[in-house]
């Protein structure tokens, strides 16, 4: 056995479960090998700890008690491991103790060994839970010889586990523990009951209960139950399914700062505590309306302080942050985020807070909350108002209608978030004016703020020459929406409506502003102008509409080496963001160009403003089928048969310059290295495996080598097998080099090449011939692979008898010879034939100009078929077509003009 090492154990009865701590109650020992694992994450006193160290098995002397709230699935504190009698070759038993949590749990659901769950192992694997056990636990007591007698756990929930060693299951050390956890049972004052429950009103009563130890005499148990209620409603998720409205889902530790625990806790429900009467209550997120008490004039005892806007620092126009997924097995994640783009618009610039949202496992809820938040923080219209003893009566969440004609407020209602009492000053209320539209579930949605005061409307002039129009083309609907003010205005409202509904409300200090974002279908535009003293004016409004966009008017193509480029042309600018729809049927045209028919018979190859199509035949056409798209929907499809052509000449270039660029190439025209010796030397400094077999007499020497070269590190791997044969005599060497390599590397690319190579060297002049083979990265994330050969003469001959092989193809300075060539289609850009009679000849299909686009440009004559096609040099010049059914004239148009011969 190796050298132990002490580890320590802590689930002792009575006052260590009673403490804030996990205190220690024995120290033992386990081999070294069991301190190699995973489990080494060490806590400290006074910390926080995110979910990402929560889901890491702790082991430590003393630990703050962990509390589980809802659902969640984390670890715990290791407190005891010991090793059974025997070794590994036997089924060594290894048991471990684990705490869960500082109380008694509800249930526990699955237990993961790493990722996996604790009943894939086997028999090498088996747990038992422990839920405020009142004595020892008998198996550990038999087992595990450090197990005593008052180590029993009250009060506490903690996991026994027992590994049997096996290398195969374990191979890299005892795996980390994860358990899914169902957290406090809780006391619901609807019912009377303590059970099971992620309410997080309840849960919340149950922290002001049993750690903040707030007497039930101090509790205002109808706010809890109201707020309860709240929390099990059932909500609509943009998914279709329905969920509770607030619930609390996580654990925390005793040594947080419980004040910061409890903010955390209100923050799953947009929570606000209240203190009325020196008891404590709670109001969850909800409208609290509508008002039934009006605050008026004759209640004032003070100044009014108004605060109409927030302030600019302090406006926020999106929420971002975190909530813990349970669909990544509870850990923390990142929610879509929440903006308001009309509120972007309108401060010029996306300004962000963030949320971290520790105890909310919903996606849904947490968006939700940041729609509060969101909305909370930017709806900020407030009112201090100082009342006499009248004010008594308001509580903080009730909503009252505010009238105070005097200064134009005329029953608006208004939300109390603040109340203070005074012997001398009375009651001083804030107020905010937050509608019931902040509580909805419309996430994003700009707000329709009524205004906060009323001022009679004349002297001011209605916005003139209302226009909506089309600013560019870009990535969203964009348009601009301008008027004309008469006269002097402090800002205009406005407000923008699609089927009664308001998408947008703001206010605009010039006489115009961008909308963007916006959906298909029709709208109406309302603009009212404001003075500086408040006066409106009337109401302006235009109607407009958005929708799908316009055919596009043509295709030009632009030709590339064996490719083609699309750019589809539209004829007029259209007013919401515009791109392309690309389909084709290759070589083959379709009947028709119905949506049906291309949809079910031609391939769709992807969107956008262009499409390039690359690995085409040369001198082939191709048919497309191209159509426009946006948000709102798509235009009939246009046709394009696009020929793709280069001229020989340009393609042996291009062809030259690629395989010139290749590995394979590289290794063909680097020839035989001769250098034996060097090769050598390179072969110890990178470890290879030499083989050397030579012999020499005087100055003739004969050599065979053989390299073997393997590497593999944490960016690539490589084998390479080299073999060269070479004889010399003084200065006349002759070689033979065979080279086989294959390389992966870390950034996800790999190589293959084979190159045979001989050469002869005399008087420092070299001969080479050879070929090589390989596969490597064509830098657009495929593969391109290559074959090369080099010889002052290449022949090709068939045959099997080697006395009577039949010359078939040759290459002799550049030039190809064929002795005999059956070629089903050719492309021959200039030929000479010399002397030529023709008896009789066979042409299986047909004969065409190089520019030949059918119904377009070009001259084909069809042997096959019996048509002869003749269109002029450009398109639009109209065609003629000859057939066995007589001859037809079309316009440019392609409308048939003349036809002689059968009319059909």
């Amino acid at each position: 056995m190796p050298a132990a090492i002490p580890i320590v154990a802590a689930v002792a009865a009575g006052a260590a479960a009673a403490a804030e701590m996990y205190a220690v109650a024995a120290v033992i020992t386990i081999a070294s090998a069991v301190a190699s694992m995973a489990l080494t994450k060490k806590a400290g006193v006074n910390s926080y700890r995110d979910q990402s160290e929560r889901k890491q098995v702790m082991r430590a002397a003393a630990s703050p008690k962990t509390v589980v709230y809802g659902e969640t699935e984390t670890a715990g504190t290791l407190f005891f491991a010991e090793e059974g009698p025997g070794n590994q070759e036997n089924g060594e038993r290894l048991f471990m103790g684990i705490t869960l949590a500082g109380h008694k749990l509800s249930s526990i659901g699955n237990v993961y060994l790493a990722d996996d769950v604790i009943g894939t192992y086997g028999e090498h694997a088996e747990y038992e839970f422990h839920n405020d056990r009142s004595s020892a636990d008998p198996y550990l007591l038999t087992n595990a010889p450090s197990w005593k007698d008052d180590m029993i756990g009250r009060g506490v929930a903690w996991l026994r586990i027992t590994l049997k060693f096996d290398a195969e299951k374990f191979p890299s050390g005892i795996p980390n523990v994860k358990v899914l956890k169902r957290g406090w049972a809780v006391y619901d004052p609807r019912t009377g009951e303590t059970k099971y429950s992620n309410n997080a009103a309840l849960i919340i009563l149950h922290f002001y209960r049993h750690y903040l130890k707030v007497p039930d005499s101090e509790i205002l148990w109808d706010q809890f139950q109201m707020a309860a209620n709240i929390c099990d409603e059932l909500v609509v998720r943009s998914d279709g399914l329905r969920e509770p409205r607030y619930t609390i889902n996580g654990e925390w530790d005793l040594s947080e700062n419980k004040s910061a625990v409890l903010d955390e806790l209100l923050a799953s429900c947009s929570g606000d505590p209240t203190f009325i009467g020196g008891r404590h209550g709670l109001l969850v997120g909800a409208y609290y309306g509508p008002a039934t008490e009006i605050i008026d004039e004759g209640q004032l005892a003070g100044d009014i302080e108004i605060m109409p806007e927030v302030a600019q620092r302090e406006r926020v126009n999106t929420i971002k942050g975190t909530f813990i997924d349970p669909l990544q097995r509870f850990s923390e994640a990142d929610f879509p985020p929440v903006r308001v783009t009309p509120w972007i618009e309108e401060d010029g610039i996306e300004i962000s807070q963030d949320m971290k949202l520790r105890f909310v496992t919903s996606e849904y809820q947490a968006q939700r909350l940041a729609d509060i938040k969101l909305k909370r923080t930017r709806s900020a219209r407030t009112m201090n108002l100082s009342l006499n003893l009248s004010g008594f009566r308001y509580r903080p969440g009730m909503y009252v209608m505010v009238n105070l004609p005097t200064l134009g407020i005329n029953m608006v209602e208004m939300r109390v978030t603040d109340w203070k009492f005074g012997i001398q000053n009375g009651v001083t209320l804030t107020l905010k004016q937050e509608s019931a539209e902040v509580w909805n579930d419309a996430i994003g949605q700009p707000l329709e703020r009524p205004p906060l005061t009323e001022l009679p409307s004349g002297g001011v002039a209605q916005p003139q020459s209302l226009v909506y129009q089309v600013e560019e083309i870009g990535e969203v609907v964009q348009g601009i929406l301008s008027w004309n003010n008469i006269g002097t205005v402090a800002y205009n409202q406005v407000v923008l409506r699609q089927n009664g509904v308001v998408v947008l409300s703001i206010q605009v200090p010039g006489s115009l502003t961008r909308l963007t974002g916006l959906i298909r279908g029709a709208y109406t535009a309302h603009v009212t102008a404001v003075n500086f003293m408040g006066a409106r004016s009337p109401e302006a409004w235009l109607e407009f509409v958005i929708d799908a966009p316009d055919t596009p008017s043509s295709v030009r193509v632009e030709l590339g080496y064996f490719s083609i480029t699309l750019f589809p042309v539209l004829s007029q600018l259209t007013n919401v963001s515009t791109q392309f729809d690309f389909w084709t049927s290759w070589e083959i045209p379709l009947p028709d160009t119905s949506t049906y028919t291309v949809e079910t018979q031609a391939s769709r190859m992807g969107v956008g403003s262009n499409w390039s199509s690359h690995s085409l035949k040369n001198d082939h056409t191709y048919y497309w089928y191209v159509r426009s798209i946006n948000a709102f929907g798509a235009s009939a499809f246009i046709e394009v048969a696009a020929l793709c052509q280069m001229d020989t000449g340009q393609l042996i270039d291009y062809l030259d310059e690629a395989i010139r660029g290749s590995g394979a190439f590289d290794n063909l025209q680097n020839g035989v290295d001769m250098n034996l010796e060097g090769q050598l030397h390179n072969a110890l400094a990178n470890n290879a495996t030499a083989e050397h077999q030579w012999k020499q007499q005087g100055e003739v020497r004969a050599d065979i080598l053989i390299i073997k070269t393997t590497v593999a590190d944490v960016d690539r791997g490589l084998a390479e097998l080299s073999t060269q044969v070479q004889a010399e005599i003084g200065d006349l060497t002759s070689a033979v080099s065979e080279k086989l390599t294959a390389e992966v590397k870390s950034d996800g690319t790999a190589s293959a090449f084979y190159t045979l190579n001989l050469g002869i060297r005399r008087d420092g002049q070299f001969h080479n011939t050879g070929f090589a083979m390989g596969i490597e990265p064509n830098g657009n994330g495929g593969y391109k692979s290559t074959t090369v050969f080099a010889a002052d003469q290449f022949g090709i001959y068939s045959g099997n008898n080697p006395g009577n092989y039949q010359a078939a193809f040759f290459v002799n300075n550049g030039q190809v010879f064929i002795n005999t060539a059956f070629i089903q289609d050719a492309s021959i850009t200039s030929a000479k034939i010399k002397d030529a009679s023709i008896g009789s000849g066979k042409i299986s299909n047909y004969l065409q100009s190089d520019n030949y686009v059918s119904g377009s440009v070009g001259m084909r004559l069809g042997f096959r078929d019996g048509t002869f096609e003749i269109n002029g040099s450009t398109p639009g010049q109209g065609r003629t077509v000859s057939d066995n059914t007589g001859i037809a004239a079309y316009d440019s148009s392609g409308l048939r003009r003349v036809k002689v011969g059968k009319i059909r």
